[in-house]
């Protein structure tokens, strides 16, 4: 009968101690999430650090598909040439900070009401997490939103534009995104024509190239129907990884415009770690070890650590 009765304590301590163990777990875990420190990358979403540089591709199929459920060992990412270990990937939409830009000069006037209304359709478009302002080639417009009604009320205020500053815009918008930690997107529907109106303003083609690649922007253009984008544009938007669109005189500006949402929202996502943060341009290209597939992703970057 006494042995029983020992039995019973022993248990009963068991019991207890076990409970007191489970409270002092859950106290753990919780200040360690508290503190960020339990935080753990759910599957498809990207966490940003500083070490990493991160690649938006684009990948298509024969017929301009895209093209979905390629792993990283699909890829191969070469820095200067020397191939790079991928320590970040993710086939998931990432949430995006877009600036858009429209220009409002005077050659655009006649096309400004079909502009605006294709803008509206681009807005419907994002997603609610995606975060956007809307301006001009000289108006900033208002902050990032992910309010479209707030969005919309924007578009409707924006002024037609004395000029076309598109460097200069260009450089604006890119200052504007840097507080953005979403993926950074600047669209810009244009005539395609730089002029400076302003003595002041200091941004050029080169100057622009430069802070896109240092800051990861990437850049879509669209050419007013009939007229043709400069080679600046052109390339400015290829390097970054995005693309440049010359519309015909009979090509629909929304479908652009959807188009390029629908292909942000359908990227891969490839993150590397530089061997050395130099400070200095690098080539970037990726590969794709499956035949008949075609890749777009940036082309330079520049190694230094983001703040």
């Amino acid at each position: 009968m006494s042995h029983g009765c020992h039995r019973s304590s022993a248990a009963l301590v068991t019991e207890k101690d076990r409970a007191d163990t489970t409270v002092v777990r859950a106290v753990i875990v919780l200040i360690l999430a508290s503190t960020g420190l339990l935080a753990q990358q759910a599957p498809g979403v990207f966490k940003s650090s500083v070490d990493i540089v991160p690649v938006y591709a684009t990948i298509t199929d024969a017929t301009g598909a895209f093209t979905r459920g390629l792993t990283r060992d699909d890829f191969v990412v070469l820095d200067d040439g020397k191939p790079q270990q991928i320590v970040s990937f993710s086939e998931e939409a990432q949430a995006i900070s877009v600036s858009v830009i429209l220009d409002t000069s005077g050659s655009m006037a006649e096309a400004r009401p079909k502009m605006l209304a294709a803008a509206g359709v681009f807005l419907d478009q994002l997603r609610p997490d995606d975060r956007a302002m809307l301006g001009s080639l000289v108006y900033a417009g208002r902050p990032f939103t992910s309010d479209k009604a707030r969005l919309r009320t924007a578009m409707d205020l924006i002024p037609p534009d004395p000029g076309s500053p598109v460097w200069a815009a260009v450089d604006r918008a890119v200052t504007a995104l840097q507080p953005e930690t979403q993926r950074r997107v600047i669209v810009m529907y244009t005539d395609g024509q730089n002029t400076d109106v302003f003595t002041g303003l200091k941004a050029t083609e080169s100057s622009v190239r430069g802070r896109l690649e240092t800051e990861g922007v990437m850049l879509y253009a669209i050419g007013f129907q009939g007229v043709s984008l400069s080679n600046g544009i052109k390339n400015m938007a290829r390097r970054s990884g995005g693309r440049a669109t010359e519309l015909g005189k009979d090509d629909d500006l929304a479908k652009a415009l959807v188009a390029i949402a629908d292909e942000l929202h359908h990227q891969y996502l490839i993150g590397f770690t530089p061997v050395a943060f130099d400070g200095k341009s690098h080539k970037i290209e990726v590969q794709l070890n499956k035949p008949g597939l075609t890749v777009r992703a940036r082309q330079q970057y520049v190694a230094v650590r983001q703040p």
